[in-house]
């Protein structure tokens, strides 16, 4: 009777100790799957798929790991809390750089451009709303992803009848497509630039590379020329990663532009993802790190702020780049908040 009670005992001890071990190993495999997100960059990974589009997700996943770095501790699992909570801390230290900054200095002789950025959703979002957001902001440049001509045309016209003048020029990337645009999963949507017109813009001069709608304006109008492009990169749909990385790398030459280049848009890129950190690593500066906006996200405007991302941006070439305002505004009939920002430029008096 004491064998059996024995032997029984001993398979039971087996039997719990497999379980911790799988328990174990689950935990570790998650989290190694986990910390190849966070750290996708340093891997060189962050340009595949799903890392490509899971490195979005960086700052909700640090949150995540933070927490799972408490579970272990119940069970006493020291070593493996500590590990986690390190890679969390390591992974959100690397974070902070590109999600909250500060006011860069800015040289004698700048000037301040508002600029505004509306994905419109396909000439879905609220004509009402845009034009009432632009009136009270009352930017000299708005960039509008996803707008068609027609669009374009109604908003300049609903704008004028307070007094509001702004001239516009829309890229349709596919040739005959219909206006308004339809929802497509992967577009090309038509991208429209408004530019007030003392400004005097001469649209379309630098023809700046993009598979979704994009165009430029040379600003004639300052003491120095400078050039504002509205831009819309593809996303990083599976399978798609290359075009995303593509449209992204072409982009680079006006970030080392020796004068001012501003990039407004919808650049299906968070801070934390490659394409736009080699943007920013090759000269551009953005604007919403720049006035320390960490939290105030873009996309989709359905979830609060803290639950999204940002891939709604204003880039400036170079570093002398000062933010005197820089907020998101809800707007109907888009998954896209709204953004607007007054921005300190070089060189431009």
């Amino acid at each position: 009777m004491k064998i059996e009670n024995l032997s029984d005992s001993a398979s039971g001890n087996r039997a719990g100790t497999w379980k911790r071990r799988l328990r174990t190993a689950l935990y570790l495999c998650g989290f190694a799957g986990v910390a190849s997100v966070l750290w996708a960059g340093s891997l060189g990974i962050d340009l595949l798929s799903p890392w490509a589009q899971l490195s979005a997700l960086r700052p909700q996943l640090n949150v995540l790991v933070l927490l799972l770095a408490v579970v272990p501790l119940w069970r006493r699992r020291f070593v493996i809390s500590a590990l986690t909570l390190v890679t969390a801390l390591v992974s959100t230290i690397g974070m902070l750089p590109p999600t909250w900054g500060t006011s860069g200095s800015v040289s004698s002789g700048s000037g301040s451009i508002g600029i505004a950025v509306f994905n419109v959703f396909a000439d879905g979002a609220d004509l009402a709303e845009i034009a009432r957001e632009i009136r009270s902001a009352d930017p000299e440049v708005v960039s509008l992803p996803e707008a068609s001509s027609g669009y374009a045309g109604k908003l300049v016209d609903r704008l004028a009848r307070t007094g509001d003048e702004y001239v516009y020029e829309t890229d349709a990337p596919l040739v005959g497509d219909v206006e308004p645009p339809t929802r497509r999963r992967t577009g090309p949507y038509p991208t429209s630039l408004l530019v007030k017109p003392e400004l005097r813009p001469e649209f379309g001069t630098e023809k700046v590379a993009g598979s979704l709608g994009t165009l430029d304006a040379k600003i004639n109008g300052s003491a120095v020329t400078w050039h504002v492009a509205a831009v819309h990169p593809p996303p990083p749909f599976p399978g798609g990663t290359s075009g995303w990385r593509a449209s992204h790398s072409l982009l680079e030459e006006y970030c080392d532009s020796e004068k001012p280049f501003v990039l407004a848009g919808d650049f299906n890129s968070t801070l934390n993802q490659g394409p736009m950190r080699r943007l920013t690593s090759n000269g551009c500066t953005d604007v919403g790190r720049t006035a320390g906006t960490g939290l105030s996200t873009t996309w989709p405007s359905s979830l609060s702020e803290f639950l999204g991302i940002t891939i709604d941006h204003v880039l400036v070439g170079g570093s002398e780049v000062g933010a005197a305002d820089y907020r998101t505004v809800d707007i109907s009939g888009t998954d896209h908040r709204g953004l607007i920002t007054e921005v300190t430029l070089p060189r431009l008096n």
